[in-house]
C-alpha cells in the first residue's frame, strides 16, 4: 500500500475484477479510452494473468483515506527495466470524486513508486486530447508533450487526436 494524504492505492486483486469491469464500461470512462469493447470479467483475469502478475504491468486499486471507498485504478504498463521506462494510466471510475484533485493525487503517488521503488527514470503517458482535466493534470505535474498526434483509431472505429507526454526521474525530483 502507497499512502498520500487522502489517497491510497493499493496492489489490484483478483476480487477487483467485478469494481473494475463496472467502471471500464461507464460511458464517461470508457470514451478516454482507445479500447472502448465492452470490458468483461475474462478480459480483465487475462490482464491480470498475462501483464500483472508477469510483472510487465504494476496496477493499483485507488481508495480515498477517510474511508476506504475504491474509486479507481492507476498502473504502470509495459515497464522496462533495462531502459527504465513504463507507461503511466489512471482512470477514476466514481463521477463524484473527478475534479477534486484525486487524479493528480494519485499521479505523484504512482510516480513516486515508478521512480524510487522501481528505478525507473522516465515515464510516458497517452491521452486522448479531448480529456482536458487529464492532459492539465500531467502539465500541471512537470510532464512535457512530446508530439501530438492526429486521427489514432480506436477500437470503436473513432478516430481521435492523442496527446503524447513524458517525465523524466530529475524533472520530477526537482520539482
Amino acid at each position: 500500500m502507497i499512502k498520500g494524504v487522502e489517497v491510497y492505492i493499493r496492489p489490484i486483486t483478483y476480487e477487483d475484477t467485478e469494481l473494475i469491469v463496472k467502471w471500464r464500461n461507464q460511458d464517461n470512462v470508457k470514451k478516454y479510452f482507445f479500447y472502448r469493447e465492452e470490458f468483461t470479467s475474462d478480459i480483465h483475469e487475462k490482464w491480470m494473468r498475462d501483464k500483472v502478475e508477469t510483472g510487465e504491468v504494476a496496477q493499483f486499486v485507488v481508495c480515498l483515506k477517510e474511508n476506504d471507498v475504491p474509486v479507481g485504478s492507476t498502473y504502470l504498463r509495459d515497464i522496462d527495466t533495462y531502459n527504465k521506462t513504463a507507461e503511466y494510466g489512471v482512470f477514476l471510475g466514481e463521477e463524484n470524486i473527478r475534479g477534486l484533485g484525486v487524479g493528480k493525487r494519485v499521479l505523484m503517488l504512482t510516480l513516486d513508486y515508478a521512480f524510487n521503488e522501481l528505478g525507473l527514470e522516465k515515464i510516458i503517458s497517452r491521452a486522448i486530447t479531448s480529456n482536458k482535466p487529464s492532459v492539465y493534470s500531467f502539465l500541471n505535474s512537470g510532464f512535457v508533450v512530446d508530439e501530438e498526434v492526429a486521427d489514432v483509431p480506436c477500437s470503436d472505429g473513432e478516430k481521435v487526436p492523442m496527446t503524447m507526454m513524458s517525465i523524466t526521474k530529475d524533472k520530477y525530483m526537482g520539482r
